[in-house]
C-alpha cells in the first residue's frame, strides 16, 4: 500500500510538473496583408534613372522590382514577394533602395520605355551586372532639362531634418505615411 501511495504522488508530482511546463505565453502581431489586385496581364516596368528599381506606372498601387524581387508599400508597411501579384511577405523596413529615389520619381517614369514583363524577367541580372542603365538612363536627361535634379528622398531629409535619422515606421520622416507622399 505504501508503494501504491509513493507512485500516487509521483505520478501527481510529474503530471503537475509537465502541466506548468505547458503554460506559456503567445504574443500575436496583427499586420494586415494588403489588398490583391488582379492583373489581366503581367506589367509593363520603367527603370527609374540612375538607379537598377523598376517601377510599374499603370497599376493601382506602387510596386517596385529591385534585385529578383517586387516590393511594394500599403499601409505604412513594406511587403516583398518573388512574383508581381504576390503572395506578399511583411519585411521590417523599406527596402535600402527606397531612400535613394528620387523624390518625384512618378513624374520622371510617366515618359519612360515600358519594358514588357517577359524582358525584365529575361534580361534584369545582366542588366544590373553591366550596370547597364548607366549607360541607357532613359528618360533623365529630358527630365532633367526640363526640371533639374531631384534630390532623394534621403538627400530631402537631410536638408529637412538637419540629419537626424528618423524611427517609426521604417519610412522617411518617421510617422509620415506612404500615401501622403503620393500625388
Amino acid at each position: 500500500m505504501r508503494k501504491l501511495l509513493v507512485i500516487g504522488t509521483f505520478l501527481l508530482l510529474l503530471l503537475g510538473f509537465s502541466g506548468q511546463s505547458m503554460a506559456g505565453i503567445s504574443i500575436g502581431v496583427n499586420i494586415p496583408l494588403p489588398p490583391v489586385i488582379a492583373f489581366t496581364a503581367p506589367p509593363e516596368v520603367v527603370v527609374i534613372p540612375g538607379t537598377n528599381v523598376y517601377y510599374c506606372p499603370d497599376v493601382s498601387a506602387d510596386i517596385f522590382f529591385y534585385g529578383g524581387y517586387w516590393y511594394r508599400p500599403h499601409g505604412g508597411y513594406w511587403y516583398r514577394s518573388v512574383s508581381y501579384d504576390g503572395p506578399w511577405v511583411y519585411i521590417e523596413s523599406a527596402p535600402s533602395f527606397f531612400l535613394s529615389l528620387p523624390s518625384d520619381f512618378r513624374i520622371i517614369v510617366r515618359e519612360g520605355r515600358r519594358i514588357p514583363f517577359v524582358e525584365l524577367h529575361r534580361n534584369w541580372r545582366a542588366w544590373e551586372g553591366e550596370r547597364y542603365w548607366e549607360h541607357h538612363n532613359w528618360g533623365r536627361s529630358e527630365h532633367v532639362r526640363h526640371y533639374g535634379l531631384s534630390p532623394s528622398f534621403r538627400e530631402r531629409e537631410h536638408r529637412e531634418f538637419g540629419g537626424r535619422v528618423h524611427g517609426g515606421s521604417g519610412f522617411h520622416g518617421g510617422d509620415r505615411q506612404w500615401d501622403h507622399e503620393r500625388r
